[in-house]
């Protein structure tokens, strides 16, 4: 059985122009590498949060696996087959298999066209229902299951007489009416109010496990993505420093950059006690990166050899994979006296 989504070695690099600063000086062009080697494989259900700072990459990410950007290197693999190969044969084809859902539900829709249109547009177009009848049908159920009753009272709204929260489920489940194989979720609920958050959660959840639908879930929320996912993924200037189930990674994390993260997420115990970890340095930038390890700069375990090369991914025991000189195999995060 295919897994259905794999990566490999996926890049995605820009070129920054020139730029005139203000004493007349004219920089020169340089390299900004977004996404950087990420590689992964995600089963049919499996969600794998993705997290990390702002800037890291995440979602370049996301709209490379859905091929709303080209990667410029790498391959990216959809149940089996080669997604350039799928976009090429059948572009339609491919947009059913493969769904995302964006940060701003006010920005995912037409203003001008009625919660009906915005439904019924996706069941026609991807040959949906029998009839137009039909096709009204499934709109209406749909709604009704996703808790929008009764669904006649919204088909003839517009966008902007729905709130954030009605917007969202309105997004996901036109996504869902496709049935796809692969959805990215770009931080959905980071814009909606805190009250609704949960609810739009377990609303994803539950559809992606009916459908048995991959997902990769981005997000900077660590306490949400403990909450949906099966797998995390840490990611830093565009790489995957550490990536594992969601329990090894979040309770035992190895990466020096993964600990720093969860040490300042906000704990459900106000009981808990933990020691933060303040990241010293300047905020990461991902033009012209290298040679060595990304986050060494800010590292307080760095040693010499971090500087000079970038680590190779070296995979623990439990099956944690971690991309740092200084993790063993078996108890993580080695003393700097060890190395």
């Amino acid at each position: 059985m295919h897994n259905a989504l794999e990566v490999n070695n996926l890049k995605k690099h820009y070129i920054q122009k020139k730029v005139v600063k203000k004493d007349g000086k004219t920089t020169s062009k340089q390299l900004v590498k977004a996404v950087d080697g990420v590689s992964f494989t995600l089963k049919q259900g499996e969600i794998l949060g993705v997290i990390g700072e702002s800037g890291c990459g995440k979602s370049t990410l996301g709209r490379l696996l859905i091929s709303l950007e080209k990667p410029t290197e790498g391959d990216i693999t959809l149940n089996g087959t080669d997604v350039h190969a799928l976009l090429k044969q059948d572009r339609l084809k491919y947009r059913r298999m493969s769904q995302i859902i964006f940060q701003n539900p006010f920005d995912t829709f037409d203003p001008r066209h009625t919660v009906k249109k915005i439904m019924m547009s996706v069941l026609k177009l991807h040959h949906i229902g029998e009839s137009e009848e039909e096709q009204l049908k499934i709109c209406c159920d749909t709604l009704n299951e996703a808790g929008l009753q009764p669904a006649e009272n919204y088909l003839d709204r517009y966008p902007f007489e729905l709130s954030g929260g009605q917007l969202q489920r309105i997004s996901i489940l036109r996504s869902m009416l496709l049935n796809p194989i692969f959805l990215v979720a770009d931080e959905p609920i980071s814009m909606l109010d805190v009250s609704i958050r949960a609810d739009i959660i377990r609303m994803l959840q539950q559809l992606t496990k009916e459908h048995n639908t991959a997902m990769v879930f981005i997000s900077h929320d660590i306490a949400t993505t403990r909450y949906i996912s099966d797998r995390v993924a840490v990611m830093y200037l565009g790489k995957i420093v550490e990536i594992g189930t969601t329990d090894d990674i979040l309770h035992s994390p190895s990466h020096p950059y993964t600990q720093a993260l969860i040490s300042n997420c906000a704990s459900l115990d106000p009981l808990e006690e933990r020691d933060v970890i303040k990241l010293e340095g300047e905020p990461p930038t991902p033009i012209d990166t290298g040679p060595g390890c990304y986050f060494a700069p800010r590292c307080v375990h760095a040693c010499e050899r971090c500087f000079k090369e970038y680590p190779d991914v070296r995979t623990k025991k439990n099956g944690v994979k971690v991309a740092c000189f200084l993790v063993n195999d078996e108890s993580g995060l080695e003393t700097e006296k060890e190395v």
